[in-house]
């Protein structure tokens, strides 16, 4: 026995009892293949869940009953509008499998809907074992150079390496061409030079007789003198200064046996002691003396009592110079 569960909102359904099966009836004429509907509307917000209902007790399982001829299928007839879901009712027994019905022909693909938004991107996996490193591929292109970089701070002087061997001299370079001849410079400052000097000297034309007289000046016969600070007029015993500043002199006296010279600058001698020559001379002197007042004398002069006998010939020279 079996109940009918159809819209029975879970009471319990009249028993039925099946007649005896009838002869089975000629199969029916496929139908045309219905126009495919349309694409339904915008589907609907989905409502909220309804609290689920009390389960039903479950009745007893009735007995199957045999399978009945498939009649032929009716049209259908249009769907009703869908009514609340009842309470679900007690699961009757499964009935047997029927035929399986012809496939119908595949209707036509409808349109694609829209493209639903991206979904969050989901965890990354853990990062898989490192493969084997392949072979190194052909060296590519050099690319374009790039900018120079700034250039870094200078690092510090390495040690000095080891001098090496000299190198062959290379061939002289073939002369190149003269420059031009630069501009001439300006005039450089006069340099100092002297501005006043006198050369004079005695000469004896006998034979070993000339003599200065004890406490005397040797009278110089030559002489000359340039500038405006020394005068000296041949044959004289005195050389005049006319002007102040410092002289360089320098003189040479030819004696034949001791002597003492003193060079006197207006009667005075320019040195504590003589200038002595002994046995036989020369008697020499270099000094430079200050000029103080002008016009101011000089001589060379006998510094003792006693004469002295001098060398033929050119035998007193004397030369005096401005300095200052």
């Amino acid at each position: 026995m079996k109940f009918n569960n159809r819209n029975n909102c879970g009471k319990k359904s009249i028993p039925i009892i099946p007649g005896p099966p009838g002869p089975p009836g000629p199969p029916g004429t496929r139908g045309p293949t219905g126009p495919t509907g349309g694409t339904g509307g915008v589907t609907g917000v989905t409502g909220a869940t309804g609290a689920t209902g009390a389960t039903g007790v479950t009745g007893t399982t009735g007995a199957t009953g045999s399978t009945g001829v498939t009649g032929v299928t009716g049209t259908a007839g249009a769907t009703g509008v869908t009514g609340a879901t009842g309470l679900t009712g007690i699961t009757g027994a499964t009935g047997a499998t029927g035929l399986t019905g012809i496939t119908g022909a595949t209707g036509t693909t409808g349109a694609t809907g829209f493209t639903g938004p991206t979904g969050p991107t989901g965890i990354s996996g853990a990062t898989g074992v490192t493969g084997a490193t392949g072979f190194t591929g052909p060296t590519g292109p050099t690319g374009v150079t790039g900018f120079t970089g700034a250039t870094g701070s200078t690092g510090e002087t390495g040690a000095t390496g080891v001098t090496g061997f000299t190198g062959a001299t290379g061939a002289t370079g073939v002369t190149g061409v003269t420059g031009a001849t630069g501009f001439t410079g300006a005039t450089g400052a006069t340099g100092v030079g002297f501005s006043s000097y006198a050369s004079v000297f005695r000469v004896d034309p006998g034979a070993g007789t000339d003599t200065v007289p004890g406490n005397a000046a040797v009278v110089f016969t030559n002489g000359f003198e340039a500038g405006a600070g020394i005068s000296f007029t041949a044959p004289s015993d005195t050389i005049t200064i006319n002007e102040t500043g410092l002289y360089l002199v320098m003189f040479t006296v030819h004696n034949q046996g001791s002597a003492d010279f003193d060079l006197e600058l207006n009667g005075v001698p320019v040195t504590p002691e003589p200038f002595t020559g002994d046995g036989g001379g020369p008697t020499s002197g270099e000094i430079i003396i200050n000029v103080t007042t002008a016009p101011s004398t000089l001589q060379i002069v006998n510094a003792s009592a006693t004469p002295v006998q001098l060398h033929d010939q050119t035998n007193t020279t004397l030369v005096i110079t401005k300095i200052s």
